[in-house]
């Protein structure tokens, strides 16, 4: 039987403009090394300064804003003028369904309240505002929209996500960016200047991979949009940070992960795998 329209296997039969199909996964390597190497240098030369082995590092804000210069250059030599052009429409891809946006400010802190309450519920410690306060998450949601716009998320959803996409479906693509995504956290739980530092790896890692998924199905509905991204990106650290599933303590880490992997997991249900793919993303 033929696959219906809209189905994972219509969503791989026409690439889009500015990726064409002789690109192999080679190419798909470089723009993943061009996202590891910059951040990954700058945070190793603090680890390696903490156990001694070198006597200082490199400036830890420089991490995120590394991938800018290095992701241009690889997407044009890997994709040319159009794959750039592709990337820069994908980041000023503003226009989406109020609900949608609705959704990435809100889904992550319904995790993180309901993470909190669930906690609470069982006797835990819930650091709400020890780690950032209120005012400050609120300035961060501001400072990390535009910042994680212009740096991972045109890496993770502008660059890759198409792509890989293209060749796995939105399933197999928000899993595997997923997992490429938490191993490129790594470094952070062992980095004394991150407020990740100390953080079980295993739950981290988990959330970052359902976390994933969800980031998925927004984007495709919203037709591709990395700002849709960048807004639950910021709201996902801000309110995490704020109510403490990241702080001292690790049960809401845990629970957050549990959360989002059962709601990431209802959203490949609910849509069939397709995770909101729509014609209009994949170009």
């Amino acid at each position: 039987m033929s696959p219906g329209p809209g189905s994972v296997a219509d969503s791989q039969l026409v690439a889009a403009p500015g990726r064409p199909e002789d690109q192999g996964w080679p190419q798909l390597a470089y723009l993943v090394l061009a996202v590891f190497a910059g951040p990954w240098t700058i945070w190793l030369s603090r680890i390696a300064q903490d156990h001694g082995l070198i006597g200082w590092h490199l400036p830890q804000g420089l991490a995120l804003w590394s991938i800018s210069p290095a992701l241009a250059l690889t997407v044009l030599s890997v994709g040319g003028r159009s794959g750039l052009r592709d990337l820069g429409d994908r980041l000023l891809r503003w226009r989406a369904p109020t609900w949608i946006y609705l959704v990435a400010l809100g889904l992550p802190v319904v995790i993180a309240v309901g993470s909190a309450a669930l906690v609470s519920g069982t006797g835990g410690d819930v650091p709400v505002g020890r780690l950032m306060s209120l005012p400050a998450a609120l300035i961060y949601l501001g400072y990390g929209t535009g910042l994680f716009l212009l740096t991972e998320e045109a890496a993770w959803r502008g660059a890759l996500l198409p792509r890989v996409q293209d060749r796995l479906g939105p399933a197999g693509a928000s899993l595997i960016i997923g997992a490429v995504w938490a191993a490129w956290h790594l470094p952070l739980v062992a980095n004394p200047a991150e407020h990740d530092r100390g953080l079980p790896v295993m739950p981290f890692l988990i959330l970052i991979v359902a976390t994933s998924v969800l980031i998925t199905g927004l984007v495709n509905a919203a037709a591709g949009s990395v700002v849709v991204a960048a807004v639950f990106h910021a709201s996902f650290d801000a309110s995490y940070s704020y109510v403490g599933v990241v702080g001292p303590g690790h049960a809401m880490l845990n629970v957050a992960a549990v959360l989002t992997t059962v709601t990431a997991a209802a959203l490949l249900l609910v849509t069939d795998g397709r995770l909101l793919l729509t014609r209009e993303a994949r170009r």
